[in-house]
């Protein structure tokens, strides 16, 4: 799968690419990306149609083709067809939250298997905490984020891939807004990442990192180690 594209924006906000949404679908992606995924379609019904129908039509491909037609363009059909569901007037689905007043979706309550209240929260920096929910083997890393609004996200460049969902509240980077159900990737070879909380209600983010962040102050890097990220 390709680094260059993973978010597409439109109309319905900063989405993730189709691409992740195969890999999804086909259960090829890893427990702190799925969770990620999950959570991030709860938000948007054209994600949740894009994945049934990929489940759907991967399998029926699956069938209908040969091994030299799966390895020559099997992602470009499933990726066309894709295209082809986005555009077709469809009723919306319903989004799966399990409760209005809570900020987690479905996927993501079920992923934790314990109360929003009941997550112990670690101090992280000024204005902010975090709770680790996945370490995977090879440094992946699946998180929780809050952070108090007009918090200024430290400075941070990034060894790895940083994709980050906005459950509750809303930041900006670069005079880009990210607000609840939006997905922010910043790639790997971003070296001055620095998000700002808006102003009011805490931003609380589900993020995945690929690698540990590159934190550039001193005071930074001496708290790296305690934060774990």
């Amino acid at each position: 799968m390709g680094s260059e594209k993973h978010i597409a924006e439109n109309g319905t906000g900063h989405l993730i690419d189709d691409e992740w949404l195969i890999a999804y679908a086909a259960g090829n992606l890893s427990e702190a990306k799925s969770a990620l995924v999950a959570t991030h379609a709860s938000f948007h019904p054209v994600l949740q149609r894009k994945i049934h129908s990929a489940e759907a039509m991967g399998g029926a491909l699956m069938e209908s083709s040969d091994e030299a037609t799966l390895s020559d363009g099997f992602y470009e059909k499933l990726l066309a067809k894709l295209d082809d569901t986005d555009q077709q007037d469809q009723p919306a689905m319903p989004t799966l939250k399990d409760d209005a007043k809570t900020i987690f979706p479905r996927p993501l309550t079920n992923y934790l298997n314990q109360r929003p209240d009941e997550l112990k929260w670690r101090f992280m920096g000024p204005g902010m905490s975090q709770v680790k929910l996945r370490c995977e083997d090879n440094g992946e890393k699946l998180w929780l984020l809050r952070a108090k609004g007009g918090t200024e996200i430290p400075s941070h460049g990034h060894n790895g891939h940083e994709f980050t969902l906005v459950l509750q509240g809303s930041y900006s980077v670069e005079g880009q807004l990210f607000g609840v159900g939006d997905m922010e990737l910043a790639a790997d070879d971003i070296d001055d990442h620095r998000p700002i909380i808006s102003e009011g209600e805490d931003c609380i983010c589900l993020v995945v990192t690929e690698a540990p962040i590159n934190l550039k102050s001193l005071i930074g890097k001496a708290f790296q180690p305690f934060i774990g990220l």
